[in-house]
């Protein structure tokens, strides 16, 4: 049998089918991938081992049981690919002729999205539009049995305005500017409605934000959402010390 690490979501989901391979199967053998290269490469930057297996084994149950799901159940996914490839077909899309003439005034980071969007192959574009279906597949399935999706807006506590993006997060470095906030783009890729807002403070007095996610079309269940937590954990007269503190400018 093929290696699972390198079978394609149809050949997963053919081998699903046949009992011939398991969403569990599948991902540890991508996990034990993950483990052999990943130090080398630092291709994953925050891997959720944990809740990956628990994904895979409820993906097990669930084909065991025969009924109706959607086209790919089961087949693992990184955000990573799907964020770069489809960011980078927006920013070529939206920014690439400016580049002539505006390459230098240009924020780095774009100019290297808007590169990277303009080497995309059709089957690298055609990849992230299917792994955008798969990522809408599974979100579609989790609002099925809950309300709200809520989840750290970003992966870092803010960072001085003098940095681009942060270099690492808990102590893994990242490659581009584009991961910091995978949590927030990754949840725009849905479209479905979402929300922002402060729910404390990190030990310097700087803001955390949560992101609240509701189902499609249900923008009012994401703002009374919103509201509610304000009223329990109000915010508005915390202010940060970053700016309680800063020197008043001399006219």
């Amino acid at each position: 049998m093929r290696d699972l690490c390198f079978a394609s979501a149809t050949e997963l989901i053919r081998l699903y089918q046949t009992r011939k391979a398991s969403p569990v199967e599948a991902m540890e053998a991508i996990l034990a991938q993950v483990d052999r290269v990943n130090p080398q490469l630092n291709a994953i930057v925050m891997l959720a081992r944990e809740s990956a297996r628990r994904a895979a084994r409820a993906a097990t149950r669930a084909l065991s049981r025969k009924t109706e799901l959607p086209p790919l159940f089961g087949v693992p996914v990184t955000i990573k690919d799907l964020v770069l490839s489809i960011r980078g077909l927006m920013m070529a899309t939206l920014h690439a002729e400016k580049l002539s003439r505006w390459r230098s005034r240009m924020q780095k980071g774009l100019v290297w999205n808007i590169e990277q969007g303009l080497t995309l192959t059709p089957q690298e574009i055609g990849r992230g539009e299917k792994l955008r279906t798969i990522l809408w597949q599974r979100v579609r399935t989790f609002f099925e049995r809950y309300d709200l999706l809520i989840l750290p807006t970003v992966a870092v506590k803010p960072f001085p305005v003098e940095e681009p993006y942060p270099a690492e997060i808990n102590g893994q470095p990242l490659t581009n500017y584009t991961q910091w906030f995978f949590l927030t783009y990754a949840i725009s890729l849905t479209g479905l409605p979402a929300i922002s807002i402060p729910c404390g403070f990190t030990r310097d007095g700087l803001p955390v934000g949560l992101q609240i996610v509701g189902r499609r079309r249900q923008e009012a269940s994401v703002l009374k959402a919103a509201a509610a937590f304000e009223r329990a954990a109000p915010w508005a007269n915390r202010v940060p010390s970053v700016v309680r503190d800063a020197p008043v400018p001399i006219s």
